[in-house]
């Protein structure tokens, strides 16, 4: 009994925080930090009218204990270029922090988009298998 207890609270440390939050009517972030690595989860579209939301509860989320940060986009149906935006400022701002920075992205319009602007080349993502997509870009 000692040691399945001993498991368990180990289980229940390694989650430190956990939060959901809509940014809007049509946007949702849930974050959750396991040890040092904070995932993010943004569902539904994700445009102008969430960004800046989006980058306060990142603020908020993100401290100086965070090594790496997966942004995990499967559950966004749309982004548009204001959206594209915040991915290469997220991407510079962890480059410039020092945290592992990581875009889980599946097959889609998201994809889609980051294929024909160009960015699957620039920016770290990864489909839902860990691997790094070929990118097709035509930039």
């Amino acid at each position: 009994m000692g040691s399945e207890q001993n498991q368990t609270d180990h289980v229940e440390d390694a989650v430190l925080e956990s939060l959901s939050t809509r940014l809007t009517k049509d946007c949702s972030m849930q974050a959750e930090r396991d040890l040092h690595t904070m995932t993010v989860r943004l569902s539904g579209g994700f445009d102008l009218a969430c960004t800046e939301r989006f980058q306060d509860e990142l603020g908020r989320v993100l401290d100086g204990h965070t090594e790496s940060l997966l942004l995990d986009l499967r559950g966004l149906e749309f982004i548009d270029s204001t959206g594209l935006r915040v991915l290469v400022q997220t991407d510079e701002l962890a480059r410039s922090d020092g945290v592992d920075f990581t875009i889980l992205c599946r097959d889609g319009q998201v994809r889609d988009v980051l294929r024909l602007s160009g960015l699957d080349g620039y920016l770290p993502v990864v489909d839902p298998w860990g691997t790094v997509p070929d990118s097709d870009s035509p930039v």
